[in-house]
């Protein structure tokens, strides 16, 4: 709930300064110099990140489940959830690189202050998501480690000669 609410505010805020004063946005030196491959760069390694991270916390969501709470029906409800969730952050993480990756080739061929200045500020809201989302996804991934005590298997780098 929290995200939507920082989400929607920061759309107001950007929403006012472009109607307001466009030319904070359109010509920021620093945002001139960071909307274009650069956007696109951050936001990649953002989303493989995230969505390795993803697949990580759901193999570690089943395992939990299935070694702790393979008996209560409610709590594999409530993973199943946050499964859910971090899917649907996932999602939103991908889509959010291809509205960026339109809004920066469109922004390219466009003159206008002002509109160029609502590029700026969509680019700037689809960080926040992706703020937000990295957000959940590392919330959830910290609440596993907690949840999985340590004592799931893994593998010992000296038992076979590795490591040290």
């Amino acid at each position: 709930m929290i995200k939507i609410i920082i989400l929607v505010a920061l759309a107001a805020v950007l929403a006012i300064v472009c109607v307001c004063q466009p030319n904070l946005l359109s010509q920021n030196t620093i945002l001139n110099g960071l909307m274009n491959h650069e956007v696109l760069a951050l936001m990649s390694v953002i989303l493989t990140v995230t969505l390795a991270s993803v697949a990580n916390i759901h193999l570690a969501i089943n395992r939990v489940v299935t070694k702790k709470f393979s008996n209560n029906p409610d709590l594999r409800a409530a993973a199943a959830e946050v499964k859910k969730e971090l899917k649907d952050n996932s999602w939103y993480i991908f889509w959010g690189f291809l509205a960026a990756l339109v809004l920066i080739v469109a922004e390219g061929s466009i003159d206008s202050e002002i509109a160029t200045a609502i590029i700026y500020a969509g680019v700037i809201w689809i960080l926040g998501l992706y703020l937000m989302c990295m957000y959940d996804v590392y919330q959830v991934a910290f609440g596993v480690v907690d949840m999985d005590d340590g004592d799931a298997a893994t593998p010992d780098m000296n038992a076979d000669g590795g490591g040290d």
